[in-house]
Formats: structure tokens, C-alpha cells, sequence
């Protein structure tokens, strides 16, 4: 088999039913050798299986078992260490490619190191695509404040791309995703290749279509979505970054991390009562409602401006499903 260009991981718990549209999308894309690297972390409804029999005469595809669940930081970190491609890309296995993806972002392959695309945002539920998520938006290179900097109505979230990196810069600099981070893990690893000096670059075209974990059109939770609202972990993590980069980071970036932590402590409790909702445990969320004063401005707010017929508008999407980092369609075992 030809050296791929492109090694793919795909860590997948119970997704049976879904994994191999993911794995076929990413074995379509155009002119570009890719493997790809799917890594079960210890299902129980045949997943790795299904995958062995779809794939069994494709030598482009491989799948690794987890002796047991580990959760999809440690299945993402089994998948790098096997990977052969010069980039390395993030697959989940309820989300898809378009078969130009990987020929789009490598065209600025010789001006960074870490390329990402903006995401077409997909209602599991619905059966839609429900647009891309950034808007407004060009080709650029990214900073770590344009990482650090939470969503509002004019500036978003990058915290949540889905990158190709060099694999080599991966190695070089130690970097990993935080297996006790599962909820925003992603804006730590995006941190990580910032503070070791990578070159981060946006192509503002949406080529990863990402199944959101509810739907804006449905709003009901997608069938694979595990994750969790609970941003704690992701806190505690950002104060340590925070501690071990401080002296290096200039004021911008400084005061971005404040904003950021500022904004995770504040609507914590919004993330966790929208899921609450989604899911139906309508108990915890009126234990939420009871105990949050910043939950009940919100909803009071939203009621207010109900009445009063207005509604959030389209461009601010993100903001009103509850502001902090949307999580990964991931299991949080």
C-alpha cells in the first residue's frame, strides 16, 4: 500500500448504524491517499465487527480495539500514535466529509501547520443540513486570542474546529488530547499546537458536516450524541494552560483567557439545562431553575422577548442554544 497522505481517526463507541457512511466519505475524498484509522473504544453492539466485514477487502482502512472503554480523548490518542499520513485529520463517526475536503485544505499545505474548514451543521433528527456555522467570515491565519475568545454576537467560537495536522509537529511537541477533558477538549488540543508555535489556517467553506448534538431544527438530541454539558473539567484544565503558558502569552491573550474562563463559569449552568431538556429529565431541570440565578434571567429573558414576539436572530445561532462550547457528539463514560 502506498504511504497515505492523510492518516483519518475515527474513535466510535456504539455507532454501528452510522460509522460507515463516516468511514466511506473519508475514503471518497479526491486525489488524496488517505487511511483510514477507525478506533473502537470498547463497544458492545459489534461496531469494530461491522466495520472489519464492510471494509474486509480495503487495505486503506484499519480498526483498532480499546481493551476497554476509555472514552474518545484516549481512543483519538491511540489513533495518532498509528498514524502514517503526513496529516492527521478528526473524523467522528456520526459526521461526513465532502469528497473535495481534503483537496481544499491542502492547498495551503506549504502555510501551516494546523488547516481546519467551517462546518455544515446537520439536524440527525430532521434529516437536514441547517447551514454552516460561521458566518460572515474569510480565509485567514488564526491567533490564540481568535481560539481563547468566547462566542458573542459579533465574534465566534473557534474552540470546536475539526483540523488536518502535521503529524510530525504532533510528535515533535508532545501534544495529545486531555483524557479527563469531555466537554471542550477540543479547544485544548487547538491550544496546545498554538502555544508550541504552529500556523493555524481558517478556509471559510463548509466541508465537514457536523451532526449537531440537538437539532435547530428538530431540537431534539441526535441518537449518538453522548456528551456531556458538564464544563468543570474544561475549567480546571484552562487554569492550568493558563498557569503554564502565562509568562509567554502577551496581554491580548491574557485577557482573552479571563474572558473565556468568565464566560464557562457564567453559562455552565445554561449548557447543562438546555441538555437537560433535550434529554427529558425534566427534574433536573427545575432543580437547575430553582438553584441558578443566571439560568433564571436567561429564561425569564427568553419568555419576555416570547411574549413580545421577537426571537434570537438567525446570525446568532450559537449564543442561543446556551453559549458555552457545544460539546462533541462523544460518549462521557
Amino acid at each position: 500500500m502506498t504511504d497515505p497522505l492523510v492518516s483519518v481517526v475515527i474513535p466510535c463507541f456504539n455507532t454501528k448504524d452510522c460509522v460507515e457512511h463516516a468511514v466511506q466519505s473519508a475514503l471518497a475524498q479526491q486525489d488524496i491517499a488517505v487511511e483510514v484509522i477507525v478506533v473502537d473504544d470498547g463497544s458492545t453492539d459489534g461496531t469494530a465487527a461491522e466495520v472489519e466485514r464492510a471494509f474486509a477487502g480495503d487495505a486503506r482502512v484499519h480498526v483498532l480495539r480499546q481493551p476497554c472503554n476509555m472514552g474518545p480523548s484516549a481512543a483519538r490518542n491511540a489513533g495518532f500514535k498509528v498514524a502514517r499520513g503526513t496529516w492527521t485529520a478528526l473524523l467522528d463517526s456520526d459526521d461526513l466529509w465532502r469528497e473535495n475536503r481534503l483537496q481544499r485544505l491542502l492547498m495551503h499545505a506549504d502555510e501551516a501547520d494546523f488547516i481546519a474548514d467551517n462546518l455544515m451543521g446537520f439536524d440527525a433528527a430532521a434529516g437536514a443540513e441547517t447551514g454552516a456555522v460561521y458566518t460572515g467570515l474569510s480565509d485567514r491565519f488564526l491567533t490564540m486570542t481568535d481560539f481563547l475568545l468566547p462566542s458573542a454576537p459579533d465574534r465566534h467560537d473557534f474552540g470546536y474546529l475539526q483540523p488536518l495536522v502535521r503529524t510530525d509537529f504532533i510528535r515533535q511537541h508532545h501534544i495529545a488530547y486531555r483524557e479527563d477533558v469531555k466537554a471542550g477538549e477540543d479547544l485544548l488540543f487547538n491550544l496546545q499546537i498554538l502555544a508550541a508555535g504552529g500556523k493555524a489556517y481558517y478556509v471559510d467553506e463548509a466541508l465537514y458536516i457536523y451532526t449537531t448534538p440537538v437539532g435547530a431544527i428538530s431540537r431534539i438530541a441526535s441518537p449518538h450524541s453522548r456528551s456531556t454539558a458538564d464544563t468543570r473539567p474544561l475549567i480546571a484544565a484552562l487554569e492550568d494552560v493558563r498557569s503554564e503558558f502565562g509568562p509567554r502569552l502577551t496581554k491580548e491573550e491574557r485577557e482573552a483567557f479571563e474572558l473565556r474562563l468568565a464566560d464557562l463559569r457564567a453559562k455552565a449552568p445554561i449548557g447543562r439545562f438546555h441538555r437537560a431538556r433535550a434529554q427529558g429529565k425534566y427534574l433536573d431541570m427545575v432543580k437547575l431553575f430553582l438553584t441558578e440565578p443566571v439560568l433564571r434571567r436567561r429564561v425569564i429573558g427568553r419568555l419576555l422577548r416570547r411574549a413580545e414576539g421577537d426571537s434570537p436572530p438567525q446570525g446568532r445561532r450559537n449564543e442561543a442554544i446556551g453559549g458555552a462550547p457545544r460539546p462533541r457528539r462523544d460518549y462521557d463514560m
